[in-house]
């Protein structure tokens, strides 16, 4: 798995879902405010082909930040930054193009407006550093064509007067978004911080009260099975043949408890917690092939993500228990986990009720795939 970046997705990808309407706002804004421009200065469009070209160019950068804003395709990735802002910047020289010698106004220009609304539906998914770095590259470009341009503008002004108020707007959705984002990624890691030194102290005073439980279930076993026998023996004064026999038996019996415990995975116990009332006494065990051992090697948020997301399936109305099936096999350097189950239900309505606990696991697991059809479930995860 990878270092995680900066980033509110990365750091909160649960809490990020509920951004995604910003984002997806953000982008529609920005493509609606482009046509509603392109047709109100109608008589400022000397090339109507380049026109549709900038509206197409932005358009498709539109449609990728709404595809890849899902939870369901998480991380965001510089590669998919890179994707929105080529497209945008293409748009603003073909917008250039169709209103060369006949643009009057820097103001009736949509570029700077709708490049910051993309900018402002980005700031989620990429770190601020990376946002704002886009921002003055595209700032350029755009001061640029600007500059371009002054000599047909009817306003008699500084040059430096049109690029600013050009750029200025692009720049304060840009930058005021990026710094937004940076104060929020930096409360997380204040929280993570402090949740991580708060874990670290209640696991040190767990620990005794762990370690009592544990003696206390030995105890049970010990007075249910092993304390009979003894006081029979004690109050019949004598050992016959019938005690060695159950004598033997009662210390196979442990000694199968004990190891089938000893052997238990955290995945094996947590399928079991979670399907207590559904899986009707069936052993746990027989619905994970960990023979490696490979669950042990996942980290803790690894973990934590895989616990939520059983809980989550066995959580499902529609949901078979018996059909669960986990299998962890080596693959090159690494592992893989292969998650299948019957939903039983219809594929929109499994996504829309995993979605958190999916884009939680794109986040922490280096691979995820995710097939869903009616009523198959199959995950497929690399760590």
């Amino acid at each position: 798995m990878t270092a995680r970046e900066r980033t509110r997705q990365q750091l909160d990808p649960a809490g990020t879902i509920g951004s995604r309407l910003i984002a997806v706002g953000a982008a529609l804004a920005a493509f609606i405010y482009a046509d509603v421009m392109t047709v109100r200065s109608g008589d400022q469009v000397a090339e109507p082909l380049f026109a549709v070209l900038a509206l197409v160019a932005l358009g498709f950068a539109c449609i990728v930040v709404i595809v890849q804003t899902s939870p369901l395709r998480a991380p965001l990735s510089a590669r998919v930054h890179a994707a929105v802002l080529i497209p945008a910047l293409i748009a603003a020289g073909f917008s250039t193009a169709a209103g060369w010698g006949v643009d009057k106004y820097v103001r009736d220009d949509w570029p700077p407006i709708s490049l910051g609304l993309l900018f402002l539906a980005l700031v989620s998914y990429r770190p601020a550093r990376e946002v704002v770095g886009a921002g003055i590259v595209s700032a350029i470009l755009l001061g640029f064509l600007v500059l371009l341009q002054t000599p047909g503008f009817v306003t008699d002004a500084p040059p430096v007067a049109f690029v600013l108020q050009a750029v200025t707007p692009m720049l304060a959705l840009c930058v005021g978004g990026a710094t937004f984002s940076c104060i929020f990624v930096a409360s997380l890691e204040r929280w993570h911080r402090r949740a991580s030194r708060a874990t670290a102290s209640l696991s040190r005073e767990l620990r005794d009260g762990i370690a009592r439980s544990v003696q206390q279930d030995r105890v049970t076993i010990l007075n249910r099975d092993v304390v009979p026998f003894f006081s029979e023996v004690l109050t019949r004064g004598a050992i016959v043949e019938d005690d060695r026999d159950r004598a033997r038996a009662i210390a196979d019996s442990i000694r199968r408890v004990m190891v089938a415990e000893a052997d238990r995975s955290w995945l094996e116990t947590v399928i079991e917690h979670a399907g207590t009332d559904s899986i009707h006494g069936r052993d746990s065990s027989g619905l994970v092939q960990d023979e490696q051992r490979l669950a042990s090697l996942m980290t803790t948020d690894q973990r934590t993500a895989v616990r939520a997301l059983i809980v989550a399936m066995f959580d499902l109305p529609s949901f078979d228990p018996t059909s669960l099936g986990i299998v962890l096999s080596t693959r090159g350097h690494g592992s893989r986990g292969v998650f299948t189950a019957r939903a039983g239900s219809a594929d929109y309505s499994v996504r829309a009720a995993l979605a958190p606990y999916l884009a939680v696991m794109r986040v922490v697991f280096s691979d995820l795939q995710v097939d869903i059809s009616e009523p198959a479930l199959a995950i497929r995860i690399s760590y």
